[in-house]
């Protein structure tokens, strides 16, 4: 009976830990403006750009801007407000509420968001591969 008590209270003691872990998860949210092509459709990069992650201050993009919001918690809403290449009016506002479960990190691409497509969640930078190096020409030692 007593061993059945501490196995119980182990068990709680334990999915309570991962239950906290999840609650508590800080996530790295990259917000990336950058062209991209797509099963050979191009999406350019958007002007100008404000996304504000969880009613925080906005951050704005321009084009070919990547930048980071942290975020803590199992969900967070993000509100991306497309404006026109001034920045003074708002062309289209998308809000989207994500879950990223367990992963740490997350990339979202202004373009393919504001183009309503689904695969708007990339890899984050550090999991995507370097881009191929060009072969270089090899140095002519005289001979």
């Amino acid at each position: 009976m007593r061993t059945l008590q501490r196995i119980s209270a182990l068990c709680f003691i334990v999915v309570f830990s991962v239950f906290l872990f999840y609650i508590g998860r800080e996530h790295q949210i990259f917000l990336d403006n950058r062209s991209m092509e797509i099963e050979g459709k191009n999406f350019r990069a958007l002007k100008f750009v404000r996304v504000s992650v969880n009613g925080a201050s906005p951050i704005e993009l321009m084009p070919r801007d990547r930048d980071l919001a942290k975020v803590v918690g199992p969900s967070f809403r993000i509100k991306v407000e497309v404006m026109d290449e001034f920045g003074e009016e708002v062309e289209k506002v998308i809000e989207r509420e994500l879950k990223p479960g367990f992963k740490k990190d997350l990339m979202l691409s202004m373009p393919l968001l504001a183009a309503d497509r689904e695969d708007y969640i990339l890899p984050p930078p550090m999991v995507q591969a370097p881009p191929p190096e060009p072969d270089a020409p090899e140095p002519d030692d005289g001979e």
